[in-house]
């Protein structure tokens, strides 16, 4: 049974991923608009200039220091100004600095003929060198008082060729901007995260239960149905429009395996006549390709009847076996065949053994049937090599003609044969993966270095040490 990869991401994550995707496009939108905003409405842009060269003026004023000496005054004469009374009375000021009052509306800097002060507070724009508004040219004044004493500030300006309007902006999206995103937006996303976990945790369960079932149907365990409690009311429909199908696949099962089961057992009682008759028959040629036939028929029967059993057996109870001790018992038993055709058998395996929960003649014939498989593969004087490794994985290793690319995964399946002239019932090596999928792991094949092939028995392997013990097996 196929199922996604690991790796593929759940649909929690997706979700988790486009909310984040879009607050992420929600603040960026903010920011564009934020500073379009402002770029587009240019008075509003140099009042807030202004403003924060007021406040540094002012806080230059606290330290006792001369704003009249900054640099943009200096490199820039004909774009930035700067005027400081100190008002002491209504009719009495006294000039503290000034520098390129060429920008600036003329005042008296000594007093106020009218004895008010012609000081107005606030944003204007000035008229250009033809009296007309229209160029960029803006002044602010303000009354402040510094500790003890009290000024009129006057800051003006004609464009912005130092950009000084980049470090209001800055300070604008902070304020405006990235505060409200970062106290706004993560908690909401997070509020969202949380309600969208809640509400996909039916979808969560059923996708448990969807392993669980794959795990039952690789493992030969009965198909146990999806949980419907708790669920809305579309994923209920699904889930037991599963539950049904499920139900039928279960029963199907059964009585495929139980065809097979009679099938086999039907078959056996007149086997065994039908040998008994070829034996009676006089010497020759005839007799010997009778008697052949029958054997393959009989190996088909008889591998048909461990492929339904298998799981019935792993479902009954599992053992800790040694795969290693397995491995070698079944390399003795075929060593005179390989000799027979002149194959030198090699075995390896760790010294300390490696055990697994599960049959112990199972297991044995998923490696006798590898091993067969490669003896009559390989042809007169050469090698088979059976190695166990510490994982738990049996290698088989021929010098034959090895498998095509093509075929692979085909061999797997029952009853393939890619040459029908060669013997074998096509039922063995399915077999072989079958037993090693109960055992949760899988076979396949590779091609030898050096050529041939190799063949994998992978199987899920417990601690090594392990006390020897019958467990029953979970349903």
């Amino acid at each position: 049974m196929s199922t996604l990869p690991r790796s593929s991401p759940t649909l929690q994550w997706l979700l988790f991923t486009r909310m984040g995707m879009v607050a992420l496009a929600v603040s960026l939108a903010l920011t564009v608009f934020f500073v379009l905003h402002y770029m587009l409405d240019t008075p509003r842009l140099r009042e807030l200039t202004l403003e924060a060269e007021l406040k540094a003026v002012v806080d230059a004023l606290a330290k006792r220091q001369d704003p009249a000496q900054w640099w943009q005054y200096r490199q820039y004469p004909e774009s930035y100004a700067l005027r400081v009374f100190d008002h002491r009375t209504a009719d009495r000021r006294r000039m503290v600095t000034q520098v390129n009052a060429a920008l600036l509306p003329p005042v008296d800097a000594e007093r106020d003929p009218t004895g008010e002060s012609d000081l107005r507070e606030g944003f204007v724009a000035l008229p250009g060198p033809d009296d007309r508004l229209g160029e960029d040219r803006w002044l602010l004044t303000e009354h402040v008082d510094v500790g003890n004493n009290s000024y009129w500030i006057q800051v003006g300006m004609l464009g912005d060729p130092d950009w000084r309007w980049r470090r209001v902006m800055l300070e604008e999206m902070r304020d405006h901007v990235l505060l409200p995103i970062l106290f706004i937006i993560p908690p909401l996303t997070l509020a969202l995260a949380l309600s969208t976990r809640r509400a996909l945790r039916p979808l969560t369960l059923v996708a448990a239960g969807a392993d669980a079932l794959s795990a039952a149907l690789a493992s030969g365990r009965p198909l146990a149905p999806l949980p419907e409690s708790g669920l809305p009311g579309e994923i209920r429909s699904v889930v037991a429009a599963m539950n049904t199908m499920l139900g039928q696949l279960e029963a199907l099962f059964l009585a495929q395996k139980q065809f097979t089961s009679d099938a086999a057992h039907e078959l056996r009682t007149p086997l065994a006549v039908l040998r008994l008759q070829a034996s009676q028959l006089a010497a020759g040629p005839l007799r010997d390709a009778i008697a052949a036939e029958l054997d393959g028929l009989a190996n088909l029967v008889n591998q048909l009847l461990r492929f339904a059993q298998a799981e019935d057996v792993m479902a009954r109870e599992r053992h800790l076996v040694d795969v290693g001790a397995v491995a070698r018992a079944v390399c003795e038993d075929l060593a005179g065949a390989a000799a027979v055709r002149r194959i030198a058998l090699a075995f390896d395996a760790p010294p300390h053994g490696v055990e697994l929960l599960g049959h112990a003649a199972l297991i044995d014939i998923a490696v006798r049937n590898l091993l067969d498989n490669a003896i009559r593969h390989t042809p007169a004087g050469g090698t088979v090599a059976v190695t166990v490794n510490a994982a738990g994985d049996v290698a088989v290793d021929d010098d034959g003609p090895g498998v095509p690319d093509e075929q692979k995964e085909l061999i797997f399946a029952r009853f393939y044969r890619a040459d029908r002239q060669r013997s074998g019932s096509g039922i063995g090596l399915a077999l072989v993966r079958r037993i090693a999928r109960l055992h949760g792991g899988d076979a396949t094949v590779e091609d030898r270095p050096g050529g041939g092939a190799r063949f994998l028995l992978r199987l899920s392997a417990a601690p090594h040490g392990s006390a020897s013990a019958t467990v029953p097996a979970t349903a």
